[in-house]
């Protein structure tokens, strides 16, 4: 209620890009909120994909983590910097 409800449920990292029972359990959770993952879609497709079924109001998205670009980022920051 404090929300005002949600935009959208993102899955990234390890555990949310690749464990579709994971996405299943929470999405089941977040029913109320209108929050619905498409069996199919959540074991089959993988990165950067929209799961939800197509009943659900709130979309739920798998996106891939790109630690190593923020590293990079970091890396030149750094080097940058240096003297």
């Amino acid at each position: 209620a404090a929300m005002n409800g949600l935009d959208a449920l993102v899955f990234t990292g390890g555990v949310g890009e690749n464990a579709a029972p994971v996405r299943a359990a929470a999405a089941d959770g977040l029913r109320f909120l209108g929050v619905e993952v498409g069996p199919t879609l959540n074991a089959s497709l993988g990165p950067d994909n929209d799961v939800s079924a197509p009943e659900a109001t709130v979309p739920t998205l798998v996106i891939k983590s790109r630690e190593n670009v923020e590293v990079a980022r970091e890396v030149r920051r750094v080097l940058a910097a240096s003297p």
